[in-house]
C-alpha cells in the first residue's frame, strides 16, 4: 500500500507539529491468507491533513482499522504520543454497516 501525504496545515514554526502517532512496520495479515498491510511506516503530526489514496482492496480501510482500533496489526506497532483520548477517533465506514434486524435505536445506541 502507498500511503502519501498531500497536505499539511501550518502547524509550529519549525514546520512540523509533534507527533500524535506513528505507524512503525505494520502489518496486517487475515486467516484467509491474504495480507492487506505489509511494512507500513507513517507519522501522523498534530495539523496534519491526510488522504489514504490507492486502488480498491491496497489497504486503505484496513489501516484505519487499526487506527482506530477495531483492528489489531499482526506486525508492526501502532505508536501514541502520550495519553491521546482515543475514544475521539471514529471514521464513517465505505458501506453502510447497521443491523438490519435491530431498531434505529439500537442501531445508533451500538457503538456508544
Amino acid at each position: 500500500m502507498k500511503l502519501e501525504k498531500v497536505a499539511q496545515a501550518p502547524a509550529t514554526a519549525s514546520g512540523e507539529g509533534p507527533m500524535l502517532l506513528a505507524l512503525r512496520n505494520v502489518g496486517k495479515a487475515f486467516s484467509n491468507g491474504v495480507t492487506a498491510l505489509s511494512d507500513v511506516d507513517l507519522t501522523i503530526r498534530e495539523g496534519d491533513f491526510l488522504s489514504l489514496l490507492g486502488p480498491s482492496g491496497c489497504g486503505k480501510s484496513t489501516a484505519l482499522r487499526l487506527i482506530a482500533g477495531l483492528s489489531t496489526p499482526t506486525s508492526g506497532l501502532l505508536d501514541w504520543r502520550g495519553n491521546i483520548d482515543r475514544s475521539n477517533i471514529g471514521f464513517v465506514f465505505q458501506e453502510p454497516t447497521l443491523l438490519p434486524w435491530a431498531s434505529v435505536f439500537d442501531n445508533v445506541w451500538l457503538p456508544l
